[in-house]
């Protein structure tokens, strides 16, 4: 009898995150199984997907820059001190 796995024991398996899991099943890059209300991938699904699967590349990503913004009378983080925030420094 073929073995059954979670989506976040195959998320473990493929080490990836389980809603990377539940978007393969859901574009049907990985075929799963609802069982009590519950999804379930077969050993043999994941074996099938691991062999003919190939990840696309990462993008890169823009780099963080140092840039510092300065804040003004009308940024909404000053309007939200009228809602009874303050902006004193907190001590830490």
């Amino acid at each position: 009898m073929d073995e059954f796995y979670t989506v976040n024991q195959t998320a473990l398996i493929l080490k990836v995150h389980p809603l990377t899991i539940r978007r393969y099943l859901k574009e049907a890059k990985l075929r799963g199984y609802k069982v009590a209300g519950n999804v379930r991938i077969s050993q043999e699904d994941l074996r099938s997907f691991m062999q003919n699967f190939t990840s696309s590349p990462r993008t890169n990503r823009l780099p963080i820059t140092n840039q510092t913004k300065s804040f003004t009378t009308t940024d909404s983080l000053f309007r939200m001190k009228a809602r009874g925030l303050s902006m004193n420094r907190i001590e830490q």
